[in-house]
């Protein structure tokens, strides 16, 4: 398929540093129509999946602005600004949101999270055989409790809703898939 927009002007409508909208003006080759698109750029973001050797999964509930819920989730966040290597970055998270570290990190994949509007992508990585080497250390804005769950549970927390967030069920299925 051929690509047939073409961008004609982008204008910033809100830049937030780890966030920014862009209106697009574009026009279309073929058709000659024009329309104004929306465009979320993000940084990427990492999730982790922490097993223990026990086979426990460490998982974070939080309050989430979106939903006006509290999640039960796997840890994550945004890479730094200029941070490239998105494996440091999901080992930073872990560590920074649950105490937790792990010398065997595995990339499970990624995904485009909402290739519509959002530029960005969302790295998957499961941590196995992690242990407790430290307190949390806390953004500002998080409010972040653990939750220790055994691994066969899983499943059941994904088919409840209790475990709702796509970019935690999604590495938490590839994590499923790994481990077989």
């Amino acid at each position: 398929m051929k690509k047939l927009w073409e961008t004609i002007e982008v204008r910033t409508i809100y830049d937030r540093g780890f966030v920014k909208f862009k209106e697009r003006s574009c026009r279309h080759k073929e058709k000659g129509i024009k329309y104004d698109f929306f465009k979320m750029e993000f940084l990427d973001w990492v999730t982790v999946v922490p097993i223990t050797v026990e086979q426990e999964v460490i998982l974070v509930k939080q309050y989430r602005i979106g939903t006006e819920e509290v999640t039960l989730e796997i840890p994550g966040g945004t890479l730094d600004p200029g941070e490239e290597n998105s494996k440091l970055a999901a080992k930073r998270e872990l560590l920074e949101e649950t105490g937790y570290d792990s010398e065997k990190l595995v990339k499970l994949g990624k995904v485009a999270v909402n290739p519509a509007i959002q530029n960005n992508y969302c790295h998957f990585y499961l941590a196995q055989d992690v242990k407790l080497i430290g307190e949390q250390s806390l953004d500002k804005t998080e409010d972040i409790e653990l939750k220790v769950v055994p691994l066969n549970k899983i499943q059941k927390l994904i088919n409840s809703e209790r475990i709702n967030h796509s970019l935690s069920i999604l590495p938490l299925l590839y994590t499923k898939d790994y481990l077989k």
